[in-house]
């Protein structure tokens, strides 16, 4: 037996074995875990659900004819994190996995797209990604459903693996009751946006001066066009002069002008024109395309600026001045010159019902008719300055005419333009054209001659506001949003408010709520709305953020599931004016802003989802607005 077996241990060596053990147990722990180093969660992931995108497969950013799985990735990093190489997604009940690498056997795919252009997938292969959390902060996750979704109990965990080994884990939410994109109704707001550049004299002989699309052994001259519309369809187009030389040439049929040749900027050498020259191009979100013109002259002689119009199939006409672009080959000799930003636009058309104004009738021009005139309200916000060149109503089901000021869209009733301050006083010129300068908000009202169906009927209807720079912006017209009591009333529907409402989603700026029904910070940035009102001797009672299947998810006196929706008054726009949620009486004067703050449940980082703002008065009047994103 060894001199030391049976003896008893002093307190310092007790003391030291205990810290040798206790060192080697740690290391031998630690080692597992070392592939990745766990820090606090940097973001937060929310179940979205069902979607008819088709951007991933099993294995493979390659589409399998099945609608996506959606999720959203909101991220919070801190200024000096590095960037996101893997997302990896895991399920209980049934149990599941998903990854955007191949590191993980057995794993289905997911394809990742940053949130301000969801269908461009950042991960077309199944390599690392590399995705700076401090430049893309809002994420979208497709990937294929393993039959286990349509499980209400299932629970989901995401991890998110950064460059050098490093990663987080978090919970995700599901967002409970979101609607399937199918049962989305209409948008509120689809801009038509077009860009025009002047590339001057091309090296292709697509066109003459006639109307054949033929060449004729001279050079054409080019035009590029680009237009970002939804679901639409261009069915013609026209270059014509604004100043100079006068130069038209343009895609209709039989007409006196110079032919276009179009071609698409992808495949410039293709014409889409069909035999007579006339064009139809289908538009679902953005279009580049190739115009050629035999120049007669304007072109070479640099001294003629041009604008661009496009037709679309539904009737809609946007306008776009030409820029000069910088040369793109050297037989292109142009300057730099850079186009001006385009306008920032957010308006609200809204029905308002009849008035006594007698100021046109069912015929072009400013004649009246001796009947009251139908009354729309517009409000709008722009910026920079720009000045408004045309308003028109279009019926979208067809049932009645279309109504515009002179010079839109030729068959239109004339249209009266006054702003809400003066309603009498009509600023239509003569022939019922209109320029009007607007810098930030102002308020008109419209009258139109009524058919004898705007009240009987749901008919949809449309606004377009064109501007003087070429631009226009079209938006649904609200029904309920603001009424008078001239209006032929609903039956069974909340009385509505007279005045005007209009409210966008701004991004994530403050934190000031969390998803219970009341108000704290819980670390994350809330989702901020601009909602702006101008109602007469009004008491402020509720605030509430609805989906379109009606179900409130944010309100400012809230009862569970509904979650806590703060409410500021501009210019204190982080002092919650509801700190203690319930019911308020508020003063509204003539014209309010104010601020809402809401947590995101998955909707307000998803940019499909479509939201209605609604407030509510003492007197239980409402106004309503689709919110604008």
């Amino acid at each position: 037996m060894s001199p030391l077996e049976g003896r008893l241990l002093l307190p310092g060596q007790l003391l030291s074995r205990f810290l040798l053990v206790s060192l080697l147990l740690g290391v031998a722990i630690s080692l597992p875990l070392n592939i990745y180093a766990q820090t606090a969660a940097r973001g937060q992931c929310t179940f979205i659900g069902h979607k008819r995108s088709d951007l991933a497969g099993e294995q493979s950013a390659k589409p399998d004819g099945k609608p996506d799985v959606v999720f959203s990735l909101s991220l919070m990093p801190a200024p000096n994190d590095p960037p996101i190489t893997e997302i990896q997604l895991q399920a209980a009940n049934p149990r599941g996995s998903w990854t955007t690498t191949s590191r993980t056997p057995g794993a289905r795919f997911i394809a990742v797209a940053d949130a301000r252009s969801p269908s461009v997938v950042l991960n077309r292969t199944a390599r690392p990604l590399k995705i700076d959390p401090n430049q893309i902060k809002h994420l979208l996750l497709y990937l294929t459903d393993d039959g286990g979704f349509s499980r209400g109990d299932r629970n989901f965990t995401i991890r998110v693996v950064t460059e050098g080994g490093g990663s987080w884990m978090a919970p995700v939410e599901v967002a409970a009751g979101t609607p399937p994109e199918s049962a989305e109704t209409k948008p509120g707001v689809y801009p038509v946006r077009m860009s025009a550049y002047l590339k001057g004299i091309s090296n292709f002989d697509a066109v003459n001066p006639g109307k054949q699309i033929a060449g004729d052994d001279k050079a054409d001259g080019l035009f590029q066009l680009s237009v970002e519309a939804r679901d639409k369809v261009i069915t013609g187009i026209e270059v014509r002069n604004v100043d100079g030389m006068k130069s038209v040439w343009d895609t209709v049929p039989g007409s006196p002008n110079s032919a276009i040749g179009v071609a698409a900027g992808s495949d410039p050498v293709k014409l889409l024109n069909n035999r007579d020259g006339s064009v139809r191009i289908p538009v679902q979100d953005r279009v580049d395309l190739n115009l050629y013109v035999a120049d007669n002259g304007s072109i070479a002689g640099g001294k003629t600026q041009y604008r661009v119009a496009v037709t679309f199939s539904d009737g809609e006409i946007s306008w776009s001045p030409v820029q000069a672009a910088p040369p793109a080959s050297p037989e292109i000799k142009l300057d730099t010159t850079q186009p001006p930003p385009r306008p920032k636009v957010n308006f609200l058309g809204t029905w308002m019902g009849y008035v006594t104004t007698d100021a046109v009738g069912p015929y072009s021009g400013m004649k009246p008719d001796g009947k009251p005139d139908a009354v729309f309200g517009l409000d709008i916000e722009v910026s920079p300055k720009n000045d408004i060149v045309g308003l028109e109503i279009q019926s979208l089901d067809g049932i009645s005419k279309r109504w515009g000021t002179g010079g839109t869209t030729p068959g239109n009733w004339g249209m009266g333009v006054a702003y809400q301050t003066t309603p009498k006083a009509l600023i239509n010129r003569p022939d019922g054209s209109v320029s009007i300068p607007i810098s930030n908000r102002a308020q008109f009202y419209l009258y139109v001659a009524d058919p004898g169906d705007l009240a009987a009927t749901n008919q949809q209807l449309r606004m377009i506001v064109h501007f003087a720079d070429g631009s226009s912006f079209q938006q649904y017209i609200r029904r309920p949003t603001a009424s008078t009591a001239t209006v032929v009333p609903g039956t069974g529907e909340t009385p509505k408010a007279r005045g005007i409402i209009t409210c966008e989603f701004r991004g994530f700026i403050a934190d000031l709520v969390n998803t219970s029904t009341r108000p704290r910070k819980d670390g994350y940035l809330d989702g901020t709305f601009i909602l702006k009102l101008q109602v007469d001797d009004k008491r402020l009672a509720k605030v509430e953020i609805k989906t379109h299947d009606g179900i409130v998810r944010w309100s400012s006196d809230p009862k569970p599931p509904v979650m806590f929706l703060g409410v500021a008054v501009y210019p204190k726009i982080f002092k919650l004016i509801n700190p203690t949620g319930g019911n308020m009486n508020v003063q509204i004067p003539n014209k309010q802003t104010l601020n809402l703050y809401a947590a995101d449940n998955g909707l307000l980082s998803d940019p499909n989802s479509r939201l209605i703002a609604t407030v509510t008065f003492t007197d239980k009047t409402t106004l309503s607005a689709e919110v604008i994103r």
